[in-house]
């Protein structure tokens, strides 16, 4: 009952491969045109494994950020609702450029491997970090890692990756962290799970699902 949601990849004209997250979504070109950048515009996240072309930069432009390479692998997590663009590079490198109608022209941020960009989209601002990459991608293998994750964000991960609506009404758990790893549970297990250590009581009715006091 309420197993993950699906995930699915797409390969582009120019043979780079992107895998699109559940609750996520894509615009981009049937084909690339010759002496012109590769850009697609994302909302949501997903995976990109860039084909490498030099002439023609691969640009990923969510809300006021785009993310520039010529040849890498990376992850963008943009969903609309959220304040913070992150992006997560696993090889290669990647230039994050502010809309230039936004900030100073010029600005712009290079994101080394095994580091995680966090990109405010209201100060239009970035803050890098050293990660364990295999945190933020595990998701393409339909696994779902929290390392040190406070419970209301992890609560929007479970909405989007179980297709449900959850309503906390214990707000004590809202700053506690937890670390966990799941891979074939459903949404009934992993609450069962973080409720038998915090020792919280929850009610499933179809798709709402109610965390009690």
């Amino acid at each position: 009952r309420y197993t993950i949601v699906p995930r699915f990849d797409i390969v582009l004209s120019d043979s780079t491969r992107i895998y699109l997250n559940s609750g996520s979504s894509l615009r981009y070109p049937v084909n690339f045109l010759p002496g012109k950048k590769r850009q697609v515009f994302l909302e949501g996240e997903a995976f990109f494994e860039v084909s490498k072309d030099k002439e023609h930069p691969f640009v990923v432009t969510s809300a006021n950020m785009d993310v520039e390479v010529l040849g890498t692998k990376f992850n963008v997590h943009a969903y609309p609702e959220e304040e913070n663009i992150s992006t997560v590079l696993v090889e290669g490198s990647v230039r994050l450029n502010p809309n230039p109608s936004e900030t100073k022209s010029g600005d712009s941020l290079i994101l080394q491997p095994g580091h995680i960009a966090y990109w405010d989209k209201e100060k239009v601002s970035a803050s890098t970090e050293k990660v364990d990459t295999d945190i933020y991608t595990s998701w393409i293998d339909g696994k779902l890692v929290f390392k040190g994750m406070v419970f209301k964000e992890i609560i929007k991960r479970l909405e989007r990756q179980y297709d449900v609506s959850i309503t906390n009404e214990n707000e004590n758990l809202n700053n506690r962290q937890f670390t966990a790893t799941f891979d074939v549970e459903t949404i009934d297990e992993v609450l069962s799970t973080f409720a038998s250590e915090t020792k919280f009581e929850y009610e499933i009715k179809n798709d709402q699902i109610t965390i009690l006091k």
